[in-house]
C-alpha cells in the first residue's frame, strides 16, 4: 500500500514536526541544567563627591516653603474662585386655607359641655363633635354660641352657626 500525501500537506507537516523539535529541545536544556546563570559584572558609581561638595551652596529649605505649601498636582494650585453668592431668597407665599367643606348644623352648650353638630357640604351624615375632636384632620379648637373654630397646621377657620352672607 503506498501512502499518498499532497506536496503541501508534506510541506506543512515537516515545518510542524521542525517546531515541535526545537520546543522538545528548548524544553530539556532547560530541564538538564542547573539553573544557574552568568552574568557580567557591572561598574557603577554613585559619584556623590559633586553634589556633596555643592551642599553647602544650596539654598535651605525654607526658601522653597511656597512651593512646598503647595505641590503641583493638588487642587490647591488652582486659581482662586471666589464663590458664588447664594441665590436671593424666594418669599414664601403663606398657605391657602382650603375650605374643609363643613358646615355647623347645631351647638349644644350644657353645663360646660360644649358639643356642635358638623355637616359636609355634599349633603354627607353630620357628626358631633366636642372641643379637641378630630374631624377630616381639622382639630376643633372652641365651640361657643356663634359657631366653632377649627385648626390645622396653624390655619384656623371660623364656622358659624347662622353666617352673615
Amino acid at each position: 500500500m503506498r501512502w499518498r500525501i499532497a506536496p503541501l500537506r508534506a510541506a506543512g507537516l515537516v515545518v510542524v514536526s521542525g517546531i515541535n523539535l526545537g520546543l522538545l529541545a528548548t524544553i530539556a536544556t532547560q530541564v538538564l541544567s542547573d539553573g544557574s546563570t552568568t552574568v557580567d559584572k557591572v561598574d557603577w558609581s554613585a559619584n556623590l563627591t559633586g553634589s556633596v561638595a555643592n551642599a553647602t551652596n544650596r539654598k535651605p529649605m525654607d526658601a522653597y516653603r511656597q512651593i512646598l505649601a503647595r505641590p503641583v498636582f493638588f487642587k490647591s494650585r488652582e486659581p482662586f474662585v471666589p464663590a458664588q453668592p447664594p441665590p436671593p431668597a424666594v418669599p414664601v407665599a403663606p398657605p391657602v386655607v382650603v375650605d374643609p367643606g363643613l358646615l355647623v348644623g347645631g351647638v349644644m352648650i350644657n353645663n360646660g359641655l360644649s358639643r356642635a353638630y358638623l355637616l359636609g357640604n355634599a349633603g354627607q351624615v353630620g357628626v358631633w363633635v366636642g372641643e379637641g375632636d378630630m374631624l377630616q384632620g381639622w382639630t376643633v379648637k372652641s365651640i361657643d354660641k356663634a359657631g366653632v373654630k377649627i385648626e390645622q397646621g396653624g390655619r384656623t377657620i371660623d364656622l358659624q352657626l347662622y353666617p352673615t352672607n
